[in-house]
């Protein structure tokens, strides 16, 4: 990554590491992400990083296909 110069922003997410994530499903899921519960409901998206592509729950309902990943 290009290391950035910007005076009063302490942070930037990158482009590409901003997935959509989408339930697929007709179940509403609580995910146990670092920063708490989040709330998932049937047929929504969460816009997110990439890098909570490692959480195994995440891993877990992906390869179910309940949830798919949209970018």
């Amino acid at each position: 990554m290009a290391k950035r110069s910007y005076d009063d922003i302490t942070w930037l997410e990158d482009p590409k590491d901003i997935i959509i994530l989408a339930n697929r499903s007709d179940k509403n899921y609580i995910l146990e992400l670092p920063t708490g519960m989040y709330r998932l409901d049937a047929g929504r998206r969460m816009r997110t990083l990439r890098s909570i592509l490692n959480i195994g729950q995440i891993r877990e309902l992906i390869s179910d296909g309940q949830l798919a990943l949209e970018e």
